[in-house]
């Protein structure tokens, strides 16, 4: 019974432990013929932030718990949610074309994986990944999932001659791929947009930043009214 107790109370201590620090990631992104920029992405149990690094701008939350993505502009005092939507709801929301070849590759590239998925032959992403902070890789992943849905609908009002097919790809049937292997370290899409790694820490926690501000007004797309 000793025993059983002690045992208890070590897990109780690392609980407590992790509760108190969260985990911040750092890459450097970079659109098709624009300057690189620094994205900060805050990781505190189920709920991860991503800004630029500052704790007073705008910023994205993903509640995994709640199911949301909250886009907090506060110019605007406005809270703009995205619920999150079941994969297999999502996938089946779009036609996928038949004659549409889908490929996926791996190749070893010493302790990391370098990935490809190309759709009909073209590329549409690439990325090496590396097996550390798969807990936050997870949650980045499930991140990219709860965009899926509001993804889905933009795709289906996209005129059929305005679609790019790898958008069907990667962010609707495979929505997440670059996170599933672990961190990526570096990913390049088919349309210039790139993500390179920078670093990470572990940091004393600031609940404060996962935070949504309780007077700015709520409008939750696919609800009838703001909340």
């Amino acid at each position: 019974m000793k025993l059983l107790i002690n045992l208890l109370l070590l897990c109780a201590l690392s609980l407590g432990a992790a509760a108190a620090d969260m985990t911040e990631i750092r890459y450097q992104d970079q659109e098709r013929d624009q300057s690189a920029y620094t994205s900060r992405i805050l990781v505190l149990g189920e709920r991860l932030r991503m800004d630029y690094g500052h704790d007073d701008e705008d910023f994205i939350l993903y509640d995994r718990h709640a199911g949301m993505v909250w886009l907090v502009a506060h110019g605007e005092r406005r809270l703009t949610g995205i619920p999150a939507r079941p994969m297999k709801t999502v996938v089946a929301a779009v036609a996928w074309p038949q004659d549409w070849r889908l490929a996926q590759e791996r190749q070893a590239s010493h302790a990391n994986a370098l990935f490809q998925v190309r759709l009909n032959d073209q590329l549409c992403v690439e990325f090496k990944s590396a097996p550390i902070l798969k807990a936050e890789a997870r949650l980045l992943r499930d991140f990219r999932r709860a965009l899926a849905g509001n993804q889905a609908d933009t795709w289906n009002g996209t005129p059929e001659a305005l679609r790019q097919p790898c958008t069907l790809v990667v962010d609707v049937r495979l929505a997440g791929l670059e996170y599933q292997q672990g961190l990526p370290l570096a990913i390049r899409y088919w349309d210039g947009r790139g993500r390179v790694y920078q670093r990470h820490a572990l940091r004393t926690a600031q609940p404060e930043l996962f935070e949504l501000p309780s007077a700015y007004q709520r409008f939750v797309l696919g609800a009838q009214s703001d909340h």
